[in-house]
């Protein structure tokens, strides 16, 4: 357990105090910064020993040498979310590593909310509900989705930063994010809120409960929570204008070419020789278009391809549902237990595009190939238009509509109880035991898919001598076949569309039990003071279980693979913490922990740290931590599941005399080098041999598989994490606080996949090529040379390195020509690095820095001035991100450079707290008040992606509006 012990009700609830200047307080001592931040004596007693995270040694005050932050549930409503999760993302130096918004193309983790500190990824930031540890919302990942919690029962977070593995475990390489539920409360509290954006979608309702009471004399409460939540999905649409934008960047400051999809609604035949546009229908003989198009009148995507982008949700429909339950009560004696149960409810729902499919080697979702066939030359169907074009079989190529939008419904329910008993030995130390379990539970409905073998059977039909047709195959006519017509806009009927669609279900189950206890105390006395420890022990299981429909594992159609898992581990750890004053102003803190798992054996975490307070208003601290984090289930046992990633081909542009080929920006590689290697490709012999392609380049920029995979060989990273700051309460400004931190995290044998791009260029790029481990998981297409293909296996990279700078300015003052009180919280983030270095060619070392670029932003600020007299009370927030590079890669002088610009967006609220007992409170604020969006992100960015204003550089949702009630009885 690692709670803030509150000192009356202000504090976490209803207090005036931001988390900024709690953070200041956490970080205070007794004797020193404490007492200049007006605390009373109760607040400071000896009495009031609080545990917090990062230790689990009780101290008075939070003395510790992590930097710790606080937020309380005010933070939560001042933020304008009730996503535990968007609130802690708005922080300099946190990051979401899934969203709603930024997970609509994950198969497995679509709708998640989860936390990345120090971009480091969700699975080296751990998740702690009252100092426990909580069970995986993720079936490929160690990832706790913060909708989970029910935000009117979170009493405050703490998040710290720095490596914690010797304090909690594997997966605190980054650091630690703290839920801490309330456990005192008394009465009946109601919250409704109702929000909605400027653009269209995004309304959101929320309504809260939490009811609790104290009996027998205060020795027990009993607490019961429930919330509802519900935000309506946001579509690509004119009212988002850029969501629809069918632009690429095209360099020296324009966006010109069009990014179209060449597989249109109404079909496209015999390559590029007839198509049907709105139930138009042209040809390159007597139908072609009069746009003065040369030298070919046959089909041009950039002319006629089909926008998929509108309708496709941007944000999906969310619904939650939570309830919690909690209970204590202390036995004569001084044992106390305590008990905590949580459910929730999560559904998400995405529409993406309408799917579409080609008569020749379709590739399935792990890129295998089904030839769905080409079309009889006396199918019935074919219309005059392509009839004038055919020879012999039609070959085609049509998005069906008619099937209705890809859809991905997920139900997460996941239940969490836990119970602990704790009490003293003697008259220092104390024990405690607890035990958790906890569940999750994922059902995903994969909707309006096509099946290619059943289309197959639909394409070959013949008369069924009473004036109509039927399908050739008798055991697919058995199976209801229904003859398909694919030419022109409409054309397929709803009997037909009903035989080709395909739904798929996917379940995954995550169960983890933790046992677990310990004791903490003073050891003895030293001439500076008493030493202090915590020993314990704990004892983790965690299993996963993933089924799928047989049909999806058939990969004869479009559905998303997901393998089946059946897999579990166990850890047994034991851990020992000291903190030792070495000097009445200076204390040493230590820490180990030994962990043996059943899947890598035993491992080693350590930190070592400490404070010193040269003066009275000034802390010193620093750490040293070595931190482990043990692959996950899935980084270990997971077959190929689907992902699908974007590839510039380093074959692009090749001609049959190797020329043509341009290397890959910031490489080295040769372009003779490459082209070699590509004309050795039996895929691209084939297409240059194909007498439709004469004369023209190989051309491919798009989408192709990117399954990931575990890998059984898979071991440990450890992390060596360095942070030095101070924290200095200046005496000529009461309430004044300046903290500033360093941190240098650096991760060897980090486990994660190389991408699909880099694995491609550098399999291309080498002179060993193919004999090379990049070529050995890419998968080209034998007779059109397309990749198909490219598997990302996880192992251990060589090196992770983050390394950054906080600051943080935080100042309660007032003016004195002014009523009331102020507020400032500023916060800042510098980023110095954010590199990872793996093997590449020949054994070379290959290091790729992304600070600086779009999605790895070098300067993060927030700043918040607030006012309150008596009830009322105001803020103004302003949040600022620096611009980046979309491809650092790219040389600045070259035209393809782009940098975006800066980001500032502001947000206001106001709160006003009726009577005198303030126990209703009304409220209301703007986010991002100028609707600042950010930048147009195309498909062909490096950044970007075909939804073009989703991106961390993006605000989705823009303007929104929010209003609601909060009441006490």
């Amino acid at each position: 357990m690692r709670e803030f012990k509150r000192v009356g009700r202000a504090t976490t609830r209803g207090g005036l105090m931001v988390g900024a200047a709690m953070s200041a307080i956490m970080l205070a001592s007794t004797t020193g910064l404490a007492q200049q931040a007006g605390e009373t004596p109760e607040a400071t007693s000896q009495d009031d020993t609080i545990v917090v995270t990062g230790s689990r040694i009780r101290r008075t005050n939070a003395t510790t040498a992590i930097p710790t932050q606080i937020f309380t549930t005010n933070d939560i409503v001042e933020s304008g979310t009730v996503d535990v999760g968007e609130l802690l993302a708005a922080m300099p130096g946190v990051d979401a590593d899934l969203s709603p918004e930024n997970s609509e193309l994950s198969i497995q983790n679509s709708g998640l909310s989860t936390v990345n500190l120090r971009g480091l990824g969700a699975d080296r930031t751990l998740v702690l509900i009252n100092g426990r540890r909580a069970v995986s919302n993720s079936g490929n990942g160690e990832r706790v989705s913060l909708q989970t919690i029910p935000a009117g029962f979170v009493q405050s977070i703490e998040v710290t930063t720095g490596g914690a593995s010797a304090i909690y475990g594997s997966d605190a390489i980054a650091g630690v994010a703290n839920i801490i539920l309330e456990r005192d409360f008394d009465g009946i509290e109601v919250n409704a809120r109702y929000g909605f954006a400027d653009a269209s979608g995004e309304e959101e309702t929320t309504i809260e409960l939490t009811m609790g009471r104290n009996f027998d004399n205060e020795r027990g409460n009993i607490m019961f929570g429930a919330s509802y939540d519900h935000e309506t999905p946001i579509y690509a649409d004119e009212t988002r204008p850029d969501s629809l934008r069918t632009d690429d960047w095209s360099g020296n400051g324009e966006f010109n070419d069009i990014y179209l999809s060449s597989y249109l609604p109404g079909g496209r035949f015999e390559s590029d020789d007839a198509w049907n546009i709105d139930g138009v229908w042209y040809n390159d003989r007597s139908l072609a278009p009069n746009d003065g198009r040369t030298p070919s009148v046959g089909f041009e995507t950039a002319l006629d391809g089909y926008n998929f982008r509108p309708g496709r949700t941007l944000s999906p429909e969310v619904t939650a549902y939570t309830a919690a339950l909690a209970a204590r009560y202390e036995f004569d004696g001084g044992v106390e237990a305590t008990a905590d149960f949580l459910w929730s409810r999560v559904d998400s729902l995405y529409e993406g595009s309408y799917e579409a499919a080609i008569y020749s080697t379709d590739v399935g979702p792990l890129g295998n190939t089904f030839d769905i066939g080409q079309i009889a030359s006396n199918h019935p169907f074919i219309p005059a238009a392509v009839e004038e074009t055919r020879v012999g079989s039609v070959s085609w190529y049509r998005r069906f509509n008619e099937v209705g939008q890809e859809t991905r419904d997920n139900e997460r329910t996941t239940a969490r109880a836990a119970v602990g008993l704790a009490g003293d030995l003697g008259d220092t130390w104390r024990w405690q035991t607890f035990a958790t379990y906890g569940r999750f539970e994922q059902n995903q409905i994969q909707g309006n898919n096509l099946n290619y073998l059943n289309i197959h059977y639909a394409l070959d039909i013949e008369a069924d001598g009473n004036g109509g047709y039927q399908c050739v195959d008798a055991g697919a006519r058995a199976d209801g076949c229904v003859p398909l017509d694919i030419f022109g806009e409409g054309s397929i009927t709803p009997e037909m569309a009903d035989y080709i669609r395909v739904a798929g279900h996917v379940q995954q189950i995550r169960e983890q039990t933790v046992l677990g206890g310990s004791v903490d105390g003073d050891l003895f006395e030293m001439p500076a003071g008493t030493v202090a420890a915590a020993f314990g022990i704990e004892w983790r299981e965690e299993s996963q279980d993933t089924n799928v429909d047989a049909l999806i594992l058939e990969e004869t159609t479009s559905l998303s693979v997901v393998p089946e898992i059946e897999a579990s581990f166990d850890v047994v750890e034991a851990f020992a913490e000291l903190e030792i004053p070495l000097f009445s102003n200076v204390t040493a803190q230590l820490a180990g922990r030994v962990a043996d798992y059943s899947t890598i054996g035993t491992i080693y975490s350590y930190n070592a740290g400490g404070y010193w307070e040269p003066t009275d208003s000034l802390r010193l601290r620093g750490q040293y931590s070595r931190s482990q984090r043990a692959p996950t289930i899935t980084e270990i046992f997971s077959a190929p599941r689907q992902d699908s990633d974007s590839l510039l081909d380093p074959c692009d542009g090749l001609m049959p005399d190797g020329s043509g080929v341009t290397p890959p920006a910031g490489s080295d590689f040769s372009a003779a080098t490459i082209s070699a290697n590509c004309l050795s490709e039996a895929g691209i012999q084939a297409y240059f041999a194909d007498p439709n392609n004469a004369g023209q380049r190989f051309e491919f920029d798009g989408s192709v598989n990117g399954p990931n995979a575990g890998n059984l060989n898979v071991r440990e990273e450890t992390a060596d994490t360095f942070t030095v700051g101070a924290v200095w309460a200046p005496s000529f400004a009461e309430d004044l606080y300046i903290i500033v931190d360093y941190y240098n995290i650096r991760v060897e044998d980090a486990i994660g996949s190389i991408s699909t791009q880099t694995t491609v260029d550098l399999c291309y790029g080498a002179a060993d090529f193919p004999n090379n481990r990049f070529c050995d998981v890419i998968t080209r297409d034998t007779s059109d040379g397309r990749v198909v293909e490219v598997i990302n296996r996880q192992e251990n990279l060589n090196e992770l390195l983050s390394e950054g700078i906080d600051v943080s300015v935080m100042w309660d003052f007032e003016v004195d020509s002014l009523p009331g009180e102020f507020g400032l919280d500023l916060r800042y983030s510098r980023s110095l690095a954010d590199e990872f270095e793996f093997v590449g060619e020949a054994g070379q070392p290959v290091r790729e820095d992304s600070n600086g670029s779009m999605y790895d932003p070098t300067h993060e600020a927030r700043a918040r001035l607030s006012w309150s007299e008596g009830g009322f009370y105001a803020s103004y927030t302003l949040r600022y991100e620096s611009g980046g590079v979309d491809d650092l890669d790219v040389d600045p002088t070259d035209p393809l450079y782009f940098v975006a610009d800066d980001q500032f967006r502001s947000n206001v609220y106001a709160r006003y707290r009726f009577d005198n007992d303030y126990r209703t409170s009304v409220y209301a604020g703007v986010t991002n008040v100028f609707d600042e969006m950010g930048p147009f992100m195309p498909g062909n960015f490096a950044s970007g992606s075909s939804s073009n204003i989703n991106s961390p550089q993006n605000s989705l949702v823009g303007r929104q509006f929010y209003f609601g009630i909060r009441s006490e009885f």
